[in-house]
């Protein structure tokens, strides 16, 4: 089978830059995100390592459910 007959082929001989670059981008909002997590999570007092490996692996995910936590961490102390 020939690469112009693979399915998974799109036409596109560079296609596979975009997919690099778009990983590299996936990769770097990762670890920013995963940076910001643990500083705030370290200036707060909660388990800064844990908020690093869930911002690394979730990403978007993990920054937005980190933000929902961190305000009930918040609220507790208040009380």
């Amino acid at each position: 089978m020939s690469l112009l007959q693979c399915p998974i082929y799109s036409g596109n001989p560079f296609m596979w830059i975009f997919m690099l670059i778009g990983g590299i981008a996936v990769l770097v909002s990762g670890v920013l995100i995963a940076y910001y997590m643990h500083k705030d999570a370290i200036k707060r007092g909660i388990n800064a390592e844990f908020w690093l490996v869930f911002g690394l692996l979730l990403n978007v995910f993990g920054l937005i459910l980190y933000l929902i936590v961190r305000n009930n961490y918040n609220q507790e102390r208040k009380e």
